[in-house]
This record gives C-alpha cells, structure tokens and sequence, in this order.
C-alpha cells in the first residue's frame, strides 16, 4: 500500500510537468484527437484514404474534386443542356407558330369584315329587286285584268302603262 502511495506522487509532477511543456504557437489551439481523428490545417483539404482526387489546382482555382462527382456532375449537366435547349426549340417553334395564327386570325377577321359588308349589300340588293319583282307582278296582273277585260275587238295595247 505505500508502493503505491510512493508511486502515485511520484507520478504527480512528471504530469504536471508535462502538461505544463505543451504550448501552441499564437492563434493556434490544442485539441485532443480520439481514435481514428485526422488532424487538417485550415487550408488543407482532409478526404477519406479510398478517395480518388485529382492534384492540387488540377482543374482551377476553386481547387480539386473527387473524380466521381465530376464524372456524374458533367453526365447529368450534358442531360440538362440538351433538355433545356430542346426546350428552347420548342419554346421557339410554338412562338413561331403562334406568331403566324396571330396574323392568320387578324387576316381572317378582316376577310370576315369584308364578307359581312358584302352580305350587307347583296341583302339591300336582294331587297331592292324583290321590291322591283312585287311591282312588276302588280303590273302584269294589271295589264292581264285589263286584257281580260277587252272585248274581242278591243285594243290591248290601250292596257300597257
């Protein structure tokens, strides 16, 4: 049991010693890492040991990115391009095509005014010669009554207006 007390204090300021001689230089701080920690400055780039990147400013200056993720980010950007201007084709297209029905609407409706002014007039035309056609039947059933009316002998161009 004094082994052990013995041992404890001499155990005690080789501890404090050693907490004592650990320093960090200015705006650093220490940390305590568990198992399987990793430890990454502020401007390193700290990926998992199966990553496959490419080097340091391989590609630009926003630094490096696992080849994985390019490859499936270039395949679905290629998709979405040629969706999007497949979609601007179509968007052009119906905009053609609404275009030309604008100007074939505008078309028909200044035939369609056209043809009502035209439908108009034939109508006051119609009217007027059916008018002419009541009168003219009126005269000729005069002119048959007066004829009927003549004797044998009489002059039927008397009966003419």
């Amino acid at each position: 049991m004094i082994r052990a007390l013995v041992f404890a204090i001499a155990l005690i300021p080789s501890g404090a010693l050693a907490q004592q001689g650990f320093s960090c230089s200015y705006g650093d701080r220490g940390a305590c890492l568990g198992y399987g920690d990793t430890v990454c400055s502020s401007s390193g780039k700290c990926v998992s040991n199966d990553a496959a990147c490419f080097n340091s400013y391989q590609c630009n200056y926003e630094g490096f990115t696992c080849k994985s993720n390019v490859t499936e980010c270039a395949d679905d950007y290629a998709k979405l391009q040629t969706r999007f201007n497949t979609l601007v084709d179509d968007y052009n297209e119906l905009l053609e095509s609404s275009r030309e029905m604008r100007v074939a609407l505008q078309n028909t409706l200044e035939d369609l005014k056209r043809t009502q002014s035209a439908l108009a007039s034939t109508k006051d035309d119609l009217e007027d010669s059916q008018r002419d056609l009541r009168r003219a039947n009126l005269t000729l059933i005069d002119i048959q009554s007066c004829i009927e009316g003549l004797g044998r002998f009489g002059n039927p161009s008397t009966c003419l207006p």
